[in-house]
């Protein structure tokens, strides 16, 4: 279902010379691109074997959009357990997060993928403790994971949709190669030769991605990669 690509050296979430604008168009670009919002849904977490990561697969409310997210492993397992509406064995960073989020009174209402500069996501989380409310910038795979738990809606901006997003009729020339990955279809590894991305993504070698995209910390339990949850994603 995705084009297969390499995996990445460890890239930083945080952007050299960010403005500390969540968004900004390209020289003559359409400042609209990052005003206008799209709600997104989870619809899996498929293994990119050859890539040696992971994608978090999100749709468009009517399917007809596929936006991608790269993440490490233990971010597909975080949100892997909350699609399958699991508990892990113990508990994982993102559970931190909202036990912290929650001793606070607080509730996570909406996060936010707000842009994808030098192929690195960048995105907000928006949060509300009483009457305050505030918003905290956040990995898009930690605060997809938050989403899931307090069932906030996920809203992306035209600007990411259209550079890394993956239209219905991409797609359906991409299935034509072969079978897919992980919960969508009996693959595991993509076919060779590999299909090159359909226009708009980035070249091989370089997906877009929010965060280290190396092996877990020295010490860390293995946590086995997931397999989707076998939902198919039908576009």
């Amino acid at each position: 279902m995705l084009p297969a690509f390499s995996a990445p050296g460890a890239i930083a979430a945080t952007l050299p010379g960010d403005s500390g604008q969540p968004c900004i168009t390209e020289h003559g670009g359409d400042p609209k691109a990052c005003n206008e919002l799209v709600e997104l849904e989870v619809q899996d977490v498929v293994p990119l074997v050859e890539a040696q990561t992971h994608a978090v697969v999100l749709t468009t409310k009517d399917r007809q959009v596929v936006l991608p997210v790269f993440v490490d492993e233990a971010s597909a397992v975080s949100i892997a357990f909350r699609l399958a509406e699991r508990e892990p064995p113990q508990p994982l960073a993102q559970d931190l997060l909202d036990d912290v989020v929650d001793q606070l009174g607080a509730k996570v209402t909406e996060v936010r993928i707000d842009d994808l500069r030098d192929n690195v996501y960048s995105g907000r989380v928006f949060l509300e403790q009483g009457a305050k409310k505030m918003t905290l910038e956040a990995r898009p795979s930690d605060s997809i994971a938050m989403a899931l738990t307090s069932h906030a809606r996920i809203r992306v901006t035209r600007k990411v949709l259209t550079l890394a997003g993956i239209s219905r009729e991409e797609i359906e020339s991409l299935q034509k190669g072969g079978p897919g990955v992980g919960g969508s279809g009996p693959g595991g590894q993509m076919e060779e030769p590999a299909p090159m991305p359909p226009p708009g993504m980035p070249a091989p070698g370089n997906p877009p991605i929010d965060m280290d995209a190396e092996a877990l910390p020295p010490g860390h339990p293995p946590l086995g990669a997931p397999q989707g949850t076998g939902k198919k994603i039908d576009l």
